[in-house]
């Protein structure tokens, strides 16, 4: 079994010298449990972020032998699923969007020359509960001061909630046995913001649109035109469960019957992650893609309220290898452990799962 720390000490300095751990190993569980260990991947926090989803994705990659050139996140957020699979060099390329200009404009920045300048302003704030309230309400000028805007408020705000109605950790009176600053880590963030703009050159794009117009512009691609099936969709839209507290840019119930419909019509393959909702079960539930996944996060809504759920995933990569008899027919919960020690299990449960038969 992998040194998990010879793992997370080799992809860091791949990463910064613009490698993969692949360039030097094929192993696959070397790459799968730093994928369910890793909790710096994204410099955001969203609540259920995803980053534990991706040892089974790049796993469905390498079940359908078709090793995609371009990813594609069009409800990007912290894009942690994106950032993992081409830190380990199981995609080409990844193409980001995102509804929340904020948002864009922070991985615009991040995979551009700014990316420097931005290290720095993290390592020169003043992360008080007045520098706080004066980004809450300001409007940016630039792409740069909107990124940094998006970053603090994320690492300072309760759940990294961006909503207008989201507080600062800690509250408005700073009473909290957990400060303002807790979640910012100077020196750790910028760090790894320099490792990741050393990516950008294969980071197709970054854009501040609808997933509807993303589909519109990936159907212009050569990548498309050319071989389809080398596109890879990520799609992990906003909550149903407690939307309108978490997202600045949440989905009504007639947005969410939107997508279930122009699943259909997604150029290449894709995978679509809900928080396991009765809407998302009567939209999806009769997908031959459909399974279940417990990833064991929860969010902190306020003080009081606090969000635990399974996910939903569907697939129709799941749905042709289960065609194809490469997959079991019944759907089973994929559980991904928190703590680092247990990580070796979670790599035979996703192998079960993934098992022919």
């Amino acid at each position: 079994m992998t040194d998990l720390r010879w793992v997370e000490r080799e992809i860091r300095g791949r990463a910064v010298m613009g490698k993969s751990l692949s360039e030097e190993t094929k192993s696959d569980d070397a790459r799968i449990v730093h994928w369910a260990t890793r909790s710096d991947i994204s410099p955001l926090r969203y609540p259920g972020g995803k980053r534990k989803l991706a040892p089974f994705i790049a796993d469905l990659i390498a079940k359908s032998n078709v090793r995609p050139e371009l990813f594609v996140e069009p409800f990007a957020g912290g894009a942690s699923v994106s950032i993992s699979l081409l830190e380990a060099d199981y995609v080409d390329t990844i193409a980001l969007a995102d509804a929340d200009p904020l948002v864009a404009s922070f991985w615009k920045t991040v995979f551009s020359p700014e990316a420097d300048k931005l290290a720095d302003m993290v390592y020169d704030a003043k992360v008080t509960l007045d520098e706080w309230v004066r980004l809450k309400h300001s409007e940016m000028k630039t792409e740069l001061e909107a990124a940094f805007k998006c970053l603090f408020l994320n690492r300072t705000s309760f759940s990294g909630a961006l909503h207008r109605k989201a507080g600062p950790i800690g509250g408005m009176s700073q009473t909290s046995d957990y400060k303002i600053d807790c979640r910012f880590n100077q020196p750790k963030i910028a760090e790894r913001l320099l490792e990741l703009s050393r990516l950008r050159h294969r980071v197709r794009f970054v854009r501040n649109e609808s997933y509807k117009k993303t589909i519109r512009d990936i159907r212009r691609t050569a990548t498309f035109r050319n071989n389809p099936q080398r596109v890879f969709w990520y799609l992990d839209p906003p909550f149903f469960a407690k939307a309108d507290k978490l997202y600045r840019h949440h989905f009504v119930s007639a947005d969410h019957e939107e997508l279930a419909a122009a699943t259909s019509d997604i150029p290449g393959s894709w995978l679509l992650s809900y928080d396991d909702h009765p809407e998302a079960s009567r939209l999806y539930g009769t997908h031959s893609g459909y399974a279940l996944v417990n990833l064991q996060y929860s969010a902190r809504i306020d003080e009081k309220q606090r969000l635990v759920a399974k996910e939903i995933i569907v697939s129709n990569v799941i749905a042709n290898l289960r065609e194809t008899g490469a997959l079991k027919d019944t759907a089973e919960i994929l559980q991904i452990p928190r703590r680092r020690q247990n990580a070796s299990s979670n790599i035979e449960v996703i192998k079960r799962y993934l098992a022919t038969g």
